[in-house]
């Protein structure tokens, strides 16, 4: 991709930067809580969905760091710090329950995922780069989608109040861990526009 498909030269390079390194953690933040839920899983055919799925966030992984180099950035290597480890102390909170409560931890963690993704494939980019992350918010609104009903199936639907209490704790979850990110993405266009500068 060049400066000109990327439109380089024609954005706010040190926003744009900004934005990419944030959804790179996030990806970082989902790899472990991925392993962890898999690992735990009994049903096969659970597992198998997740490994799938776990793909796509580290082909999301890879265009990130590829399009963040191409930019002249350095990718993060980090997940969010403190929120990458709340969500893997979610997940890990619903490994004793088993199958269901491994997805309604894996929920929580998706729906800002989703919401997160969204949110940014609403901007507006340039066209390769806004077609990138478009891509990676259908494949987040596909995870988000096939979790809840796959816990409607195991009879916690937004119907029930498991599944009510779930979609509540996934909001408030992912506003505060929404928060916190926003602050280190803030930080990192700050440091990215010194460096720039010296």
């Amino acid at each position: 991709m060049t400066d000109t498909e990327t439109g380089a030269t024609a954005v706010d390079l040190p926003a744009l930067q900004a934005d990419l390194a944030d959804l790179l953690q996030l990806e970082a933040d989902a790899l472990p809580m991925y392993a962890m839920a898999i690992s735990a899983l009994r049903d096969p055919v659970l597992k198998e969905k997740l490994r799938a799925y776990r793909e796509d966030h580290k082909r999301h992984a890879r265009d990130l760091t590829a399009l963040i180099r191409e930019l002249g950035g350095v990718p993060p290597v980090l997940p969010h710090l403190p929120t990458g480890l709340l969500k893997l102390g979610v997940q890990i909170a619903g490994l004793p329950g088993g199958d269901r409560t491994i997805l309604m931890s894996f929920v929580s963690n998706e729906w800002q995922s989703r919401e997160k993704y969204a949110r940014y494939a609403a901007k507006s980019y340039l066209p390769a780069v806004a077609a990138l992350i478009a891509g990676h918010a259908a494949d987040e609104a596909v995870h988000y989608a096939w979790a809840t009903e796959t816990l409607h199936e195991l009879g916690c639907g937004e119907a029930t109040l498991a599944g009510q209490a779930t979609l509540a704790f996934a909001r408030m979850h992912g506003s505060i861990a929404d928060v916190l990110e926003g602050f280190g993405r803030a930080s990192n266009e700050a440091m990215i526009r010194l460096t720039r500068r010296s």
